[in-house]
This record gives structure tokens, sequence and C-alpha cells, in this order.
């Protein structure tokens, strides 16, 4: 199974796709085609698994449904970065992580989150916005998590820079499909990666949430993102940097996912719950 990042992950999801990978995961699931398609026109290719695949999810937790790890090794599925630190190991055969910059992550949750929001304040208008990560700690919670985890675990993973792909779909593609085992139709493969649909940057000056970051934690952030785009690894020194920072951060990261998870098992059984994308939990979910 391939599992992805959010920052370029449906788009990853879309190439798999177009080169004929069986891919778990709807467009548009629930009532997405209605309420995010603004903010992702090609489809987002999302199940239940995003959460990762493990005891939680496998069996599903209303179908019952159990998945084999030999039923489904050349499936694509999508799983955010804290799932795929969750997922069992033996479903972890491909790993593929998308990485653009911390700054283009945290425009394109600012542009999520309005999306979510509006669309909350029209289908249950006295339901509040959850709290959330501040999304430039959820950037860098969720890669350093990961780069702990591949340490640990040690499965098969390429880490890719997001930029890379959309300057040179032709060079990278095949390359990742060569690397996955898969070789399908690689030109409908290249041809799915749409460059103008990118529509982060145009939300980066209303950015705010890194401000909050000193300066030397922006530039380990910056740092880290320069270092996936060079291929080149993570050097002994920036190692170094990025334990210091995860300390430094670890009382606010801790505080965060408190608030987070604490809002998500507030709702009642009875409450309204408007199916309005990733950031919902809902039924058969958790946080």
């Amino acid at each position: 199974m391939t599992g992805t990042r959010r920052s370029g992950t449906s788009m990853w999801m879309q190439v798999l796709a177009a080169a004929g990978l069986p891919v778990i995961g709807e467009a548009f699931p629930g009532n997405w085609g209605e309420s995010l398609r603004a903010a992702n026109p090609h489809g987002f290719y999302e199940s239940l698994l995003r959460h990762g695949i493990y005891w939680r999810t496998n069996p599903h937790p209303v179908t019952g449904e159990f998945v084999l790890p030999e039923q489904v090794r050349r499936h694509a599925v999508k799983i955010f970065i804290p799932g795929v630190i969750r997922t069992d190991r033996v479903y972890l055969d491909r790993v593929l992580v998308s990485v653009r910059s911390w700054r283009e992550y945290e425009a394109s949750l600012l542009r999520l989150h309005t999306i979510e929001d509006a669309y909350r304040a029209r289908v249950a208008p006295g339901r509040s916005a959850p709290p959330r990560m501040p999304p430039a700690l959820e950037w860098w919670d969720e890669n350093f998590g990961l780069v702990r985890d591949l340490a640990i675990r040690r499965y098969a993973c390429h880490v890719q820079a997001y930029d890379a792909v959309l300057a040179d779909p032709a060079r990278v593609v095949p390359r990742i499909l060569a690397w996955l085992g898969e070789g399908g139709d690689v030109a409908a493969a290249i041809a799915a990666v749409r460059p103008e649909a990118r529509t982060q940057r145009q939300w980066q000056g209303a950015a705010r949430g890194h401000a909050e970051l000193p300066e030397h934690v922006v530039a380990v952030l910056d740092d880290f993102h320069a270092a996936i785009v060079s291929g080149e690894g993570l050097e002994r020194g920036l190692m170094a940097r990025m334990n210091e920072v995860q300390a430094e951060l670890a009382p606010a990261l801790a505080e965060h996912r408190e608030r987070v998870a604490a809002a998500a098992g507030s709702y009642r059984e009875d409450e309204p719950e408007p199916d309005d994308g990733p950031s919902a939990v809902l039924r058969g979910e958790w946080a």
C-alpha cells in the first residue's frame, strides 16, 4: 500500500489512479463534492484508512470488513502521517511521502479550514469550528514524527518534494512508479499532475500562524524542507537542531493535541454532524 501525507496527497492519489493502480477511497466521500470541491476539484480519494490501518480501522468499525495485507499489496491508499505511524508495519509495503514547504502547507490548511467553516455555517449554523493545531506546528509535528518512525521501524519510504513534482513531472513520476514496482499508464500518470491547480500560494499572504514561532525555529523548519528538496538526506547537525526544536515545542504540541482530542470526544450522538471534510470527526472515527 502507498501512504502519503496531506501536502500533495490528493495529487499523488490522482497520479496513481491514472496509472491504473486500484485505489482505496472515494474522490469525494460523503458530502465533500458539495462542501470541498472548490478546494480540490479533481478529488481527495480519502477513506477511514486515512487514520491508519490498525485495530481501530481494520476490521472496519461499522461493516466488520477485514483487509488482509496480501489482498491490497498493489493498492494505493491515502494515509495522513499520524495514520502511517499508527499503521501495522505489515501494510507498509511502500510509503510515498509528499512534502511541500511549511509556509505553503500552512496556506493550504488555512484555505481548507475557511471552506470547511463556511460550509458548516450554512448547514449547521449553531455549531462552532473545532479547535485546531496551528498549521505550522502541525507540519512540524507530523514531519518530525515521521522521521522518528522511519528511524525506528525502517520500512520502505520515499520522501518527495512537492515542488519537484510540479516542476518536472516527466522526470519524477516515472521514477516514482518504478520505485513502487508499477509501470501502468505512465503518460496518463504524468498528465494527472496539474500545476495550474496549485492555489495555495495566493493564500500565503493571509498565513499568520508562523508569526508565533521564534526565528531559530523557523530556520530549522526551512532547513529541513531544503534537505528534502535537495534529496541528500538529513545531516547530523540538522538532526541535532531538529531534536532541540522538538524538545522546545513539545509542551505546546501536547497542549494542542489535548484540546483537539477533548473537543472531538465531546460530540453527542444526537448532535447534527455536517460531513465537512478532513477536519471532521465522523461516525466510526476518532481524534
